[in-house]
């Protein structure tokens, strides 16, 4: 949360994305699984003799309807115990170290590929995903997951602004808002940026008329002078709680992800409550697109519960519901047709992309050339 490709369909589907281990996790992952998926019924009926009695899922910041995790342990009887992070490259940190004593993860895509190439998630069996039927084709085998070999869609998402229109009444059409200093000395100490080495400088780098995928290093140099000129009137890097902030007004214009806005505007069910002057664009000159996805981990001694967890997920209402909750936008076709008219309205409002919108959107890739990024966060985060 990254390469642009021909998204019309999704449009169009639219309008009809390092912590203590868990508390209640093994210290250490057992070396081999006890949970297999191996042998299991082709028609994706479950085997409940084979379910463990926890399964751990370590998942973004506000980014699943904690009912829904409820509603699998009444019906499975396998309590999900929830960790959270906020970025892709902390998760993969602790991933990476080993024995996590999580199960399920949810990457966004260039870190499936980063962690499909590193060993650290395994290929899924599909015959015990079958609703893997209901996702919208459009959205699968998607340049980091070719086939979908290790990776389902679970939510996309757009970067851009979210904006009080009470404290922009004409709107935001583009990434000045926070990056020129006659116009955020203004807001100075009430606005944040996205806490990501790739969402920050890409959304400079769009500023200045170039791509987020940009490594030339004089390109790379402009966005960081940029970054770190912009960094005395911010109040933070804030990934976390931004949807909080502007809902309460303590923001009154932030760097942040389509489902965070909606957030910001509805609420998040009993966390807080919405702000109905909270409003999203995309500035004209572009910004990001990515998806999250749900991968099982390779040290998972729970593979076979992990993936009946995943199925559920994918069951269209629940994944309905889902979004209903979150408020990022669904790969799963038979769920948007499941959505209240009062999303769809704000989805049409450009709180999602359409035809338009994806003209000026960027996946963000990630290559040996752009480790680039890293180094420049580490210059900027550390002025």
């Amino acid at each position: 949360m990254k390469r642009w490709i021909p998204l019309l369909a999704m449009a169009l589907v639219m309008l009809s994305a390092c912590g203590s281990a868990p508390a209640s996790a093994p210290a250490s992952a057992p070396a081999a699984s006890t949970d297999s998926p191996s042998g299991a019924a082709a028609s994706g009926d479950v085997d409940t003799s084979k379910l463990a009695k926890e399964l751990f899922f370590y998942n973004w910041s506000d980014y699943i309807d904690p009912s829904i995790l409820d509603d699998f342990e009444k019906e499975y009887g396998v309590k999900v115990t929830l960790d959270t992070y906020d970025q892709n490259e902390d998760m993969i940190a602790k991933v990476r170290a080993g024995n996590s004593g999580y199960d399920l993860v949810v990457p966004s895509d260039y870190a499936v590929t980063t962690m499909a190439a590193e060993g650290l998630i395994i290929p899924l069996d599909k015959s015990l995903l079958p609703n893997i039927s209901h996702m919208n084709p459009d959205l699968l085998n998607k340049y980091f997951d070719e086939g979908n070999v290790n990776s389902v869609p679970y939510m996309y998402g757009i970067s851009g602004i979210a904006y009080n229109k009470q404290d922009f009444p004409d709107g935001v059409d583009s990434w000045a808002a926070l990056f020129d200093p006659a116009q955020i000395e203004k807001y100075k100490g009430k606005f944040s940026m996205l806490d990501d080495e790739r969402e920050s400088p890409g959304a400079a780098l769009k500023y200045l008329g170039k791509s987020l995928n940009d490594t030339d290093p004089a390109d790379l140099k402009a966005a960081e002078d940029l970054l770190i000129a912009q960094k005395p009137f911010l109040a933070a890097y804030n990934s976390s709680d931004v949807n909080r902030k502007l809902a309460s007004g303590e923001y009154v214009i932030a760097h942040a992800w389509s489902g965070q806005a909606i957030q910001a505007h509805n609420g998040l069910g009993d966390e807080f409550s919405g702000n109905a002057d909270i409003m999203f664009t995309m500035p004209k000159e572009g910004g990001m697109i990515w998806m999250d996805n749900l991968a099982i981990l390779k040290d998972s001694p729970n593979a076979y519960t992990a993936h009946v967890f995943i199925n559920f997920l994918m069951r269209p209402d629940i994944a309905a519901r889902n979004t209903e909750y979150i408020g990022y936008l669904s790969p799963n076709k038979d769920a948007v047709d499941l959505l209240s008219q009062d999303i769809k309205d704000l989805y049409a409002q450009g709180f999602a992309p359409d035809a338009e919108m994806i003209k000026r959107l960027e996946w963000a890739v990630r290559n040996e050339k752009t480790t680039a990024f890293t180094d420049l966060w580490t210059v900027v985060k550390g002025e």
